[in-house]
């Protein structure tokens, strides 16, 4: 548990190393994530392509609020939003976890007898709109099929 006293900015200047843990106990990788995000930002550098800078900015300051219980949760900070970007990426990885966690919660809440089932339907790659197009219809039809 960390326990947060600080008065003043200047008073937390330690260079301390935060540990972000799960409620589980495991530690979150934000180190390596963080050395993939520079690595990348350095790619995009030589490749001369301008989010490279805001790239490579991202999750630099942490602001971390205490909570209720003593813990400090993340209050403020910035993250460059970029689709490839690594620290974004496993962030927004754990958005959509956390948020379909929620979902399945509420559903099995709602209907404590359903079953669950994970499909995957495939078919060859659509050429032109039009063969897409025809290929959304013939799945649709086939899974209407299928859900009879």
């Amino acid at each position: 548990m960390q326990y947060n006293t600080t008065r003043c900015i200047d008073e937390n200047q330690d260079n301390e190393t935060l540990k972000d843990m799960t409620k589980s106990g495991k530690q979150r990788p934000w180190r390596e994530k963080k050395i993939d995000n520079v690595s990348y930002a350095d790619i995009l550098e030589i490749l001369k392509i301008k989010k490279a800078f805001n790239v490579k900015q991202c999750g630099n300051v942490l602001e971390f609020k205490p909570t209720d219980e003593g813990y400090l949760k993340l209050h403020k900070t910035w993250f460059c939003k970029s689709k490839l970007c690594p620290v974004c990426n496993w962030r927004r990885a754990m958005k959509n976890s956390y948020q379909a966690q929620k979902v399945i919660e509420e559903v099995v809440k709602e209907k404590p007898k359903a079953r669950w089932l994970f499909l995957t339907l495939s078919t060859k790659n659509a050429i032109d709109g039009d063969t897409l197009e025809q290929s959304l219809k013939h799945l649709t039809k086939a899974f209407d099929r299928l859900s009879r």
